[in-house]
């Protein structure tokens, strides 16, 4: 072998071993680099080979591709497990400050709420105290306040849903550009029939940071060029292009924010489910159910009491004898349509519906959604939005869960929607109207006394208003009439105007009076009801108010059951998505490491694979250096 080939051998090998050298100094360079991923010399034997008499003798080596690992499969992976712990790890953070809204004890609606009925109940023993009076007013402008406070939390909690949906929004478009210019880069690079490694890095590393702010799936293509699609299907970057995602008021309810996706000037709403995870789909979740169900516990629990207050407030008689008028005003239900309901050439909607509250008792945490039912023609499809619960062939008028459905005039059009809110404003506007202590309605209208020759052993327990009187307050006697408790309620003049039989433990109940008794009646035994002619010395109706407390007001629960149950309810949530967000962490983070140990940076092992490099390089140097001796010793014989 000449010392020509020999030199050419030794070239060959000292820039194998310095590729290789300079690509493990890579590799440990960039061991922190976020998304680089290791990169590896590939080399052959030099093609072609010398005969001789002895045999064939090789050309040396080439180094044909430097690749990085790689492993599409884990790297998906990776990127949904990002996704997924970045949606539970926004809600999670969400439910932590709305926990701090619904604190308990006398901080909390419910204390606030015993509270009045603790201050009704001292009024009742002191019916004409005005500092008793002035008391009960502090507590019910404190419950209004206290409410309001709630109310503003919650929207300022959906104010920060919607500017920070507003801002992955524009994350996620500012990545998808950078991946679009990105892919037309790696596109023309890729001509040149060699990997952009660098390229494909960055590549990955806008998939993965695109994949925190929503759910993707990615296709690679054969030039190496990402397509990248949100979890409905939906194309958000392809080739070099990119489609740009909107953050929007909802046209079912502009307080609420939606994302969608714009396609040749046409916006696509994606709902929360289209959208999957990322920061935003954890983000949108946390509005349409968490904040949602909080807005409206709240709002029912206002709507309950200041209903029963209100209502039992105007069946009393104030200090000066008067009727009492209504202790709070709030929000009444509310019908929101839809932005694409069907409008005149004004622009007006034409079908404008309205909802009524026929029993407050009885309204559920929830809003609804109102359409035509396609099943029913004349009918409408209502569905409750808490539950998804669907009431199908709904007519106009009809009563569910406490409120009357009203369509007006003009019927909704095929494709009208509409949104009911029978209690989910009720809190933002609540206000505390009486200022005035005489005002309060502690006096029932009527007061009963027992006819001193009665031989039973009954006697007037209590008697409360449950309603106005139709026919007014005149005196009235109850009369009974046989052993078995039959009985004649007899008008001023003797007319019997109403009759029955007495069940013990059960009131008598005429006109809006309900009049219970201890004991039993016996033959001939009356009651005399008549019109009250002292209301600073009545209690009859504060005591009606101070037993609110125990009374069925939230649908089947008292006031502070009621709001027990929705800290429960939002405990639960909060614990559930702490463990969510707990897991999927660790879920998110095992992927990383998997990924990590397949395309990422050993620094021990590189550290070995350079002093091998080292030693392949000195001993190609070595390979030179003899073939320059060899050369000088033919040399000095030639001369």
């Amino acid at each position: 072998m000449s010392s020509t080939s020999l030199m050419s051998l030794g070239r060959q090998a000292a820039f194998a071993a310095y590729a290789q050298l300079q690509t493990t100094g890579n590799n440990i360079a960039n061991a922190s680099t976020p998304g680089y991923a290791r990169q590896s010399v590939h080399q052959a034997a030099a093609a072609g080979m010398a005969y001789t008499g002895s045999g064939y003798l090789g050309r040396g080596v080439s180094v044909t591709s430097v690749t990085r690992a790689s492993n599409m499969f884990l790297a998906s992976q990776a990127v949904a497990a990002t996704a997924a712990a970045s949606a539970d790890a926004a809600r999670n953070d969400k439910l932590k400050q709305l926990e701090q809204v619904f604190v308990g004890g006398d901080a909390g609606l419910g204390g606030s709420a015993t509270q009045i009925f603790n201050a009704y109940a001292d009024l009742a023993a002191a019916p004409s105290d005005l500092s008793a009076r002035q008391v009960v007013l502090g507590r019910l402008e404190g419950f209004a306040s206290l409410a309001r406070g709630f109310s503003s939390q919650i929207e300022q909690s959906q104010a920060g849903v919607n500017n920070d949906v507003s801002a992955a929004v524009g994350t996620v478009n500012g990545l998808a550009d950078q991946l679009a210019r990105l892919n037309i880069n790696i596109a023309s690079t890729n001509q040149a029939k060699q990997q952009p490694n660098d390229l494909l890095d960055q590549r990955d590393l806008l998939i993965q940071q695109i994949g925190e702010q929503i759910e993707v799936h990615t296709l690679i293509g054969p030039d190496q060029t990402a397509s990248v699609f949100v979890a409905c299907g939906q194309n958000l970057v392809q080739g070099g292009s990119s489609h740009a995602l909107v953050a929007q008021p909802d046209a079912a309810d502009p307080a609420r924010i939606v994302v969608g996706i714009q396609v040749a000037g046409q916006v696509t709403t994606l709902g929360a489910q289209a959208i999957g995870g990322g920061l935003i789909g954890g983000l949108l979740s946390f509005q349409d159910t968490d904040l949602a169900d909080a807005r409206c516990r709240v709002g029912q629990l206002v709507t309950g009491l200041a209903s029963a207050v209100n209502q039992q407030q105007t069946l009393g008689l104030d200090l000066h004898g008067r009727p009492g008028t209504p202790l709070f005003a709030f929000p009444g239900p509310q019908v929101q349509a839809d932005a694409g309901n069907a409008r005149d050439g004004s622009g007006n909607l034409l079908a404008n519906p309205t909802i009524s509250v026929m029993d407050a008792s009885v309204l559920k945490a929830s809003d609804y959604r109102l359409c035509c039912d396609p099943a029913n023609a004349g009918q409408y499809l209502v569905t409750r939005l808490s539950d998804g619960q669907r009431f199908t062939g709904v007519a106009d008028g009809q009563v569910i869960d406490g409120f009357a459905i009203n369509i007006g005039a003009q019927v909704p059009a095929a494709g009208d929607t509409f949104l009911l809110k029978p209690v989910s404003a009720s809190a933002s506007g609540l206000t505390a109207l009486l200022k005035n202590p005489t005002g309060l309605a502690a006096a029932n209208p009527v007061t009963g006394s027992s006819n001193p020759a009665n031989s039973g052993s009954a006697t007037i327990n209590t008697i409360g208003m449950v309603a106005v009187s139709a026919a007014g307050y005149t005196p009235l006697t109850l009369s009974f009439i046989d052993d078995s408790g039959s009985y004649q309620m007899l008008d001023v003049n003797n007319n019997v105007v109403a009759g029955g039989s007495f069940v013990v433990g059960q009131p008598i109940s005429h006109d809006g009076i309900a009049i219970s008794l201890s004991g039993r009646p016996g033959v001939g035994d009356r009651f005399m009801i008549a019109p009250t002619t002292y209301p600073a010395a009545n209690n009859g109706n504060a005591l009606r108010l101070d037993g609110m407390a125990s009374s069925a007001l939230i649908d089947g629960q008292t006031v502070g059951d009621a709001y027990a149950s929705a800290i429960a309810q939002l405990g639960m949530r909060a614990q559930g998505a702490a463990a969510a967000a707990t897991n999927s962490g660790i879920f998110s983070a095992q992927a990383d490491a998997a990924l990590s140990g397949a395309v990422g940076v050993n620094l021990d092992e590189e550290a070995a694979r350079l002093i091998q490099y080292q030693q392949a390089y000195q001993a190609a140097a070595k390979v030179l250096q003899t073939a320059q001796t060899m050369f000088d010793a033919i040399l000095s014989i030639a001369h």
